[in-house]
């Protein structure tokens, strides 16, 4: 009989998974766009002029990968006991979606102005939060009481978010210089070569070159690095004035309560 009481006051409904009705309705609507999108791709690959087989299966598996990615917070929260604010699910669920659907399924990367960029400073702001959450979870003594001071507080921070940034542009250039891609926009810049006669007709033959990656590059760490540096700096001062804002962090709990 306890057994049984125990199983039903363990059993989470699906939208309570989430948290909270406002995470739920966004991963309702992130989810939504991302099967939506799949969908579309393979009804375009088969209705002419067809899309080719390996574009239709490169859309799917940027919308796996999407709806992969969104489960692992939801995981976190339901089966590891995480705290996970609210507003940081949201902004990680459209962000997934932004990045993989958006930005990559329907090239917003090159046809929206700027649309990479907020991305990077998205991407700021979240690792840093993540930095404020390490460092919380790991200095805070069995009293409650944090023993690292504002400064080191936000300092490891901002170098915990620069640092995953810049290891993403390692990872960006890795992925362009041995497989092709076009993550860094490198193929966006190309130098005039020499000239080419084909059918009486001349063209200029164009060469592509990884080096115009180079300001996609610096100005993706220079935007990331800005958002970074405030929210080090708001985080730190908050810091100062309140050290128990643990509700704002992704914070392991215990008991329900806090670590």
């Amino acid at each position: 009989m306890t057994s049984d009481i125990t199983k039903k006051k363990s059993r989470i409904p699906f939208s309570g998974m989430f948290g909270t009705r406002r995470v739920f309705v966004a991963y309702i609507i992130c989810w939504s766009i991302t099967v939506a999108t799949m969908v579309a791709s393979i009804v375009s690959s088969l209705a002419p002029p067809a899309n080719s087989t390996e574009k239709m299966i490169e859309h799917i598996a940027l919308c796996v990968v999407a709806i992969v990615f969104m489960h692992i917070p939801v995981r976190m929260y339901t089966k590891m006991d995480f705290h996970i604010p609210p507003f940081i699910q949201i902004i990680i669920a459209f962000f997934i979606v932004a990045h993989f659907v958006l930005g990559e399924v329907y090239r917003f990367y090159d046809y929206v102005f700027f649309f990479d960029k907020v991305l990077h400073v998205t991407a700021g702001t979240v690792m840093t939060m993540c930095g404020f959450s390490i460092v919380y979870g790991y200095s805070k003594s069995e009293s409650g009481a944090v023993r690292l001071s504002p400064f080191f507080f936000a300092m490891f921070s901002f170098c915990f978010a620069v640092t995953l940034m810049t290891l993403w542009e390692i990872f960006e250039y890795s992925v362009d210089r041995f497989l092709g891609y076009n993550m860094q926009r490198w193929k966006d810049g190309w130098l005039e070569g020499s000239e080419e006669v084909v059918g009486g007709v001349t063209y200029m033959k164009t060469v592509y070159y990884q080096g115009a990656g180079l300001k996609d590059t610096m100005t993706d760490i220079i935007a990331g690095t800005v958002s970074a540096a405030v929210i080090s700096v708001i985080g730190g001062l908050w810091f100062k004035k309140n050290q128990n804002f643990s509700k704002y962090l992704l914070i392991r709990k215990k008991n329900g309560r806090h670590k």
